[in-house]
C-alpha cells in the first residue's frame, strides 16, 4: 500500500498594494509634466474640441511620454472584415526606456465610420496604428492628462472617428484655451476660468479697456508713442501697470522719470514687433 504524501504545502499569501514612493513626491512632478505639457498644448493653431472639452491628439500624448521616458510600439496590425466592414486592427504597447512593456492596447479603424468610408486602406491601416499607439499611452498617462485640464479620451477616438473636429468656439487670445458657451436666464455668453480661480470674458478680451493714457511730464512726444504702442498691444491700465511692475518700476507713470520713458518706449516697441 503505497504511503500518502501528508506534508503540509506552502501557500504564498498575495502581498497588499504599498506605497512606492511618497504621494507628495509624485503629485509634485506630475504637476510639473502637466504644466509643461500645457504650455506646450496652449500654443496648438487648432486644437481638438468638443463641447468645450479639449482632447490631446497622439503626439501630444507623445510629448507627455518623453517626459516619462516612456513611448509607444505597434505589436501587430492585420487585415479584419465584420460583414461588409473592412479594415485594420492594430495592438501597441507603452514602452520604457529599458524596453519594459508596461500597457498594450488594441484599435481598429473600419471603412463603416463615415469619415473612412471612402479612404484607402492604407490610411485605415495607419489611423488604427495610430489610435492603438495613443491609447496605449493613454492608460499611462491619462491621470497626468486631467491634472493639466484636459479630457483623458485620445482626440483619435472621437466622433466617427475623425482625426481632427475643430468644433466652432472661439479660442481665447490671451490664454490660449477655448471659451466656453453659457446661457443663462435667456443671454448668452463666453468665458473660461483662468487658473488663479478668476473667469475671463471673450467681451472683455474682443473689447479691452481704454488704452492707458501716460501723462508724466516729459516730452510729449515720446508719450504719443508710449501711448499708441500700448493701444496697438491692447494694454488697458491693468496690463500697463503690470508691466511697469515688471520692469521694477513705479506703477504710476507719473513718477517715470525720462531715462525709465525711454525704457517703458522701448520694452513696448520690442513686444509690438514680436506680437
Amino acid at each position: 500500500m503505497p504511503i500518502e504524501n501528508t506534508a503540509l504545502a506552502t501557500i504564498d499569501q498575495p502581498q497588499d498594494l504599498i506605497i512606492s514612493r511618497p504621494p507628495e513626491a509624485v503629485l509634485e512632478e506630475a504637476k510639473q509634466a502637466a504644466k509643461a505639457l500645457k504650455d506646450v498644448v496652449s500654443k496648438k493653431a487648432k486644437p481638438v474640441l468638443f463641447n468645450g472639452e479639449q482632447y490631446l491628439e497622439f503626439e501630444d500624448l507623445q510629448t507627455l511620454g518623453r517626459f516619462y521616458g516612456v513611448t509607444a510600439k505597434i505589436i501587430t496590425s492585420r487585415f479584419i472584415e465584420y460583414g461588409d466592414a473592412k479594415g485594420f486592427e492594430a495592438t501597441a504597447v507603452a514602452v520604457r526606456t529599458d524596453g519594459t512593456e508596461i500597457s498594450a492596447a488594441e484599435a481598429m479603424c473600419l471603412n463603416d465610420e463615415p469619415n473612412w468610408r471612402s479612404k484607402p486602406l492604407f490610411q485605415l491601416r495607419s489611423m488604427a496604428q495610430t489610435r492603438a499607439c495613443a491609447k496605449a499611452l493613454r492608460n499611462v498617462l491619462a491621470w497626468v492628462v486631467v491634472l493639466a485640464g484636459y479630457k483623458a479620451t485620445p482626440a483619435e477616438e472621437m466622433i466617427e472617428g475623425t482625426a481632427r473636429i475643430v468644433e466652432d468656439l472661439p479660442i481665447c487670445p490671451i490664454h490660449r484655451v477655448p471659451f466656453k458657451k453659457i446661457t443663462k436666464e435667456g443671454q448668452t455668453w463666453y468665458s473660461h476660468k483662468c487658473e488663479d480661480g478668476t473667469w475671463c470674458n471673450k467681451d472683455k478680451v474682443d473689447k479691452p479697456e481704454k488704452a492707458a493714457e501716460p501723462q508724466a511730464n516729459g516730452n510729449s512726444a515720446q508719450l504719443g508713442r508710449i501711448r499708441n504702442l500700448a493701444t496697438k498691444l491692447k494694454y488697458g491700465p491693468v496690463k500697463f501697470r503690470e508691466l511697469l511692475g515688471s520692469m521694477a518700476m513705479p506703477e504710476d507713470i507719473h513718477q517715470l522719470d525720462a531715462d525709465q520713458l525711454d525704457a517703458v518706449e522701448q520694452e513696448l516697441t520690442e513686444r509690438a514687433e514680436i506680437a
